[in-house]
């Protein structure tokens, strides 16, 4: 493996055809670029990777309106977990994987002056390609296209739960700040979180009780006011119910299952706090 680096290139500028005899990774840091073979281009801005084999015949036509700044590294076929890729290959850097991330990690280790550069620099491009050999990783989370009075009111939760101790918030209240009937509301809910109304913003309010039970030391009297149940023994029964143990043994076992485990109670979370 050679040492990861980088290269500027002036404005129109081109690399001649060349075949190489080892694999190389190019991803742009500025302005973009055409990969060229005897079958196609391959356009390369920021955010996408390409993977050049051996044996391939390809060249390079550099930005055509401004200079061009570009990563690389070149390494054997041994640095693939399984069978070497034969073609050329051009993926998208997404929020949903590390590929950017290794990426500047391997330009780091090339530039810095570290004799032991080369063990991390091996591991780290070993990650990127199996990434980019299993192809796009899928979004972190679906994509929710949520209606109109479902977005108004998490907007209401989001307003009333903006900092602790948190409150009970009614479906009445909900569906008036919706604008539209508890009914429908509850309807929809079910349809976006699989969940009516009061048992999603339970199980929001219980995923913060989760947190102040394992990682402090707050008495279950606190937690239950500072996530909005009437007291401990409330608290306690609504949570035993939900969870199928009390929020005692739930703090003695540490990370137990997680009213965040199911994905529409989660999204709601984030929908609610992030």
């Amino acid at each position: 493996m050679m040492r990861p680096a980088t290269a500027e290139y002036p404005t129109g500028a081109q690399t001649p055809w060349r075949v190489i005899d080892d694999f190389e990774l190019v991803w742009m840091l500025r302005g973009q670029a055409r990969l060229v073979t005897d079958e196609r281009d391959w356009p390369l801005v920021p955010g996408r990777l390409a993977l050049v084999p051996p044996g391939v015949r390809h060249g390079f036509v550099w930005d055509e309106r401004r200079p061009c700044r570009h990563g690389y590294v070149h390494f054997d076929a041994d640095h693939f977990a399984g069978a070497p890729v034969a073609e050329v290959r051009l993926t998208s850097m997404t929020a949903d994987d590390p590929l950017a991330g290794l990426c500047a990690f391997l330009l780091w280790l090339g530039r810095s002056d570290r004799d032991d550069w080369q063990a991390p620099a091996e591991r780290t491009l070993g990650l990127l390609l199996a990434l980019l050999v299993a192809g796009p990783l899928p979004p972190a989370e679906p994509a929710w296209n949520l209606p109109v009075p479902v977005s108004g009111a998490i907007d209401h939760l989001r307003r009333e739960w903006a900092q602790m101790p948190l409150r009970r918030v009614t479906v009445a209240e909900l569906a008036s700040a919706a604008a539209v009937s508890r009914g429908y509301l509850e309807r929809l809910f079910q349809a976006a979180f699989g969940l009516g109304v009061a048992a999603a913003t339970e199980r929001a309010r219980c995923s913060r009780a989760e947190t102040l039970l394992t990682r402090t030391d707050l008495t279950l009297e606190v937690v239950a006011r500072q996530c909005g149940f009437a007291d401990g023994s409330h608290f306690t029964h609504r949570f035993t119910a939900i969870y199928g143990l009390p929020p005692s043994a739930y703090r003695r076992h540490g990370a137990a299952d997680s009213v965040l485990d199911d994905p529409g109670v989660r999204h709601l979370a984030r929908l609610i706090w992030n």
